[in-house]
């Protein structure tokens, strides 16, 4: 038993909180659906045995009814023998209206009991026998009225005796077959009536085991849903700590990067600073005359390269680790995009010539303001340029838009370049990944510039999107929340 009450247990464990929300609601509601049920069956049931009841107390009443009236009719035909005074037979004229309507109305009550209804046939015959006696009865009190001082031999006194006999004969047939037909129905209405109370009784005691069912499925109820409960408040603790804790960690993480950073900017100065002078040293030493060795130079260049390169990716490990999450209200200022994007576009000129570019913008006719940090808006513009410039051919070419679209300011940056593949195209957001890994390095890029321009873009409450086809170029979206927008004339750069 106890091993079957642990894996019941664990199977409610088990299930989902949703399903067993709906279990627990289940129980009472089953419970009460059961009880209705129950008691609609059992009122039926007592509504059928009291309509019997009520049927087999209309048949004894009827027989009853029946009964009198023939010893109505009797009692007064005998009055009227011995008083020869026709009020006597008023009784005996009402029974004989009376005794065909309640054989009537008998013949209809029992037509479902074969066996009463051929007694009541019988009660009928001797019921319409005695009748016809009483009214023989009549007719010869009144004869021996009319001819009362006459001699006996009209009606002999011995006839008359022996035919008065012969009616009582038949009223005492009539009175039994009408007693055993009415202990019949005695005994159907004690029958049926004890079969009544008997309902009844289930009918308390199934209300009394239901309500007692209901009352501990409700205290059922009520215990599932205090564990549920108590479940739900755990998991939330165990959350909320869990939460904590990885909030601790993620601090801990921006702490040290941050710091790591920081402490890694030292170092590689001195490094970079020393192969400087190094170089510096051998460019003396070539104007004095003396020829410095080629490899030295090569090692130094090399190693003021690399300083670089770890310095910037230092660098941009320092912005991510400090720029985590939304800004501050107050270090948002109103910022004219179409200002910001105009100086970008002067400033990228010369580097897209470099590249042998061809740099254009397109900014609305619209002055686009938003509440932005500039320094990082314009980083976060600049690395989609150097982006683009670092993977378009040579010849190619490089658009910088600025659009409007309702409460939106949209900043496009669309080259020509190689493209992005579509399977890396989830991915391209991502610190350290890099498309092309190898080319990656060649440019001196790290994977970082796209992920900052993003973390950027979301820290201002905006979104970035990318489109790109192999070969033909690709598409960096930036939509910002406007602050305000106001009609201004058209700017077309190139």
């Amino acid at each position: 038993m106890a091993h079957l009450v642990q894996q019941l247990q664990h199977r409610w464990q088990t299930l989902p909180i949703r399903g067993r929300g709906m279990l627990i609601l289940a129980i009472p509601v089953t419970c009460l659906f059961t009880a209705l049920l129950a008691f609609a069956w059992l009122k039926a049931s007592s509504v059928e045995d009291e309509t019997w009841v009520q049927h087999t107390q209309n048949v004894r009443l009827e027989t009853k009814r029946l009964l009198n009236a023939l010893l109505d009719a009797e009692t007064g035909v005998r009055g009227y023998g011995l008083t020869q005074r026709e009020a006597f037979l008023t009784p005996y004229h009402q029974s004989r209206s009376v005794i065909p309507e309640a054989i009537d109305r008998l013949e209809q009550l029992v037509r479902d009991s074969p066996q009463q209804s051929d007694r009541l046939q019988t009660i009928q015959s001797l019921v319409d026998e005695n009748l016809a006696i009483l009214q023989q009865k009549i007719t010869l009190q009144r004869e021996l009225k009319r001819i009362r001082g006459g001699t006996d031999t009209l009606v002999p006194v011995a006839a008359l005796y022996d035919w008065l006999e012969e009616g009582k004969v038949v009223m005492d047939e009539a009175r039994f077959a009408i007693d055993r037909f009415a202990q019949t129905e005695e005994e159907l209405f004690t029958a049926r009536r004890a079969h009544l109370d008997f309902y009844r009784q289930v009918t308390w005691i199934v209300l009394c085991v239901l309500g007692v069912i209901g009352t501990l499925g409700a205290i059922f109820a009520v215990h599932l849903f205090y564990q549920l409960e108590q479940e739900l408040a755990n998991r939330e603790h165990r959350l909320r700590a869990t939460n904590q804790q990885l909030e601790t960690a993620c601090d801990q993480l921006q702490r040290f990067t941050a710091n790591a950073s920081h402490e890694l900017r030292a170092p590689l100065a001195a490094v970079l600073s020393n192969a400087q002078v190094g170089l510096m040293d051998l460019d003396d030493l070539s104007d004095e005359g003396e020829e410095a060795p080629k490899l030295l130079r090569k090692k130094l260049e090399k190693i003021v390269t690399l300083t670089k390169q770890m310095s910037a990716l230092v660098g941009e490990l320092l912005f991510l680790a400090r720029h985590e999450g939304l800004l501050a209200a107050e270090a948002l200022k109103p910022v004219d995009l179409r200002e910001l994007l105009s100086n970008l576009w002067i400033d990228w000129l010369p580097q897209a010539k470099a590249h042998q570019l061809q740099l254009t913008s397109h900014l609305t006719d619209v002055s686009a303001t938003v509440n932005a940090d500039i320094n990082l808006l314009r980083q976060a513009i600049a690395n989609l340029l150097s982006n683009a410039c670092r993977y378009t051919p040579a010849g190619g070419s490089i658009e910088l838009r600025l659009l409007t679209d309702r409460q939106q300011a949209l900043i496009q940056v669309q080259d020509t370049g190689i493209g992005i593949p579509p399977e890396a195209l989830p991915h391209v957001f991502e610190r350290f990944y890099r498309v092309d890994a190898k080319r990656s390095k060649a440019s001196g890029g790290f994977g970082l510039g796209l992920a900052i321009a993003q973390q950027i873009v979301q820290a201002h409450g905006g979104e970035m999107h990318v489109s790109s086809v192999v070969s033909q170029g690709t598409l960096f979206q930036i939509a910002l929340p406007l602050g305000s927008v106001v009609q201004e004339t058209a700017v077309t750069a190139k």
